[in-house]
């Protein structure tokens, strides 16, 4: 298992639980800390300077580990469903965007709340949103591009709660490189158990957002981190986890403290594995 952590693109100075500002200082310090990847967060896929953060991950040893899309959401307020037109039109532009991205820099792209909520308008039926995530799907097959879903509770989303949500829309949508951006927060709000459904899900999970209840950072909170990560690590789990936590007191500090926890707690993994 790698380590990765959110950073968002130079051009977003808007609220969302990564480092922004600059890749440079971002970079030097999570590489720094024990971070391998980098989980890119963009709002608009034309403003994204391919070439300095193709430099920058080189010069200082990082790599891309997924594109996602959360301040295209927080910020512009795109959803691909929507009940405005113009705004569905804009939200799918990006979207074809980011596939372009992903495909130049071969990663997978996530689609978490950017989805949209299912309403009973046009553009936002239960209907639509197969639709368009098969219209995002074949468009990444042209690619070769892997799509994420992330399954998240109720009170961010209307739509694919559980990590059985997940897998039944993954059958629905048909698109062998589909796949489950995992977030531990939200299983542990919408799972009667973690690392059952960690288990039930084997193989089809591509991404793990990582934090402990309330998004702190892990080992401050109540969730069985020390056993998701035993967990992972006893399927076979050999991807990236991200950290989505609050940047408390700030990204610096909040990195380093779940980089200090996380890596400790891969190498207990790793250990018990090897001699059990």
């Amino acid at each position: 298992m790698k380590l990765a952590y959110p950073v968002a693109e130079p051009a977003y100075t808007g609220k969302v639980k990564a480092y922004t500002g600059g890749y440079e200082a971002a970079f030097s310090s999570l590489q720094k800390q024990g971070y391998q990847g980098v989980e890119l967060l963009i709002a608009n896929p034309d403003t994204v300077q391919r070439e300095i953060l193709m430099e920058q991950l080189e010069r200082i040893g990082l790599k891309l580990a997924v594109i996602g899309t959360s301040p295209m959401q927080i910020g512009e307020k795109l959803f691909l469903l929507h009940p405005d037109p113009e705004n569905r039109r804009e939200a799918r532009r990006r979207m074809s965007g980011l596939i372009a991205l992903c495909a130049e820099f071969e990663v997978p792209a996530v689609i978490g709340k950017y989805r949209g909520q299912i309403a009973d308008a046009p553009g936002c039926r239960e209907g639509d949103l197969e639709a368009v995530l098969k219209d995002v799907c074949a468009e990444a097959s042209s690619f070769g591009v892997p799509v994420l879903i992330e399954p998240q509770n109720a009170t961010n989303i209307n739509n694919i709660h559980t990590i059985q949500d997940g897998l039944d829309w993954i059958q629905r949508i048909g698109y062998e490189k589909m796949g489950l951006l995992a977030d531990i927060y939200h299983m542990g709000i919408t799972e009667h158990s973690i690392v059952d459904s960690l288990r039930h899900a084997s193989g089809h999970i591509g991404f793990i957002h990582m934090s402990d209840s309330d998004r702190k950072v892990p080992g401050d909170g109540t969730l069985p981190i020390g056993d998701v990560v035993k967990t992972l690590e006893e399927t076979g789990y050999s991807g990236y986890i991200s950290l989505e936590i609050d940047q408390i007191p700030d990204p610096v500090t909040a990195s380093g403290r779940s980089a200090s926890f996380l890596l400790a707690s891969v190498a207990s993994a790793e250990s018990a594995v090897i001699h059990a």
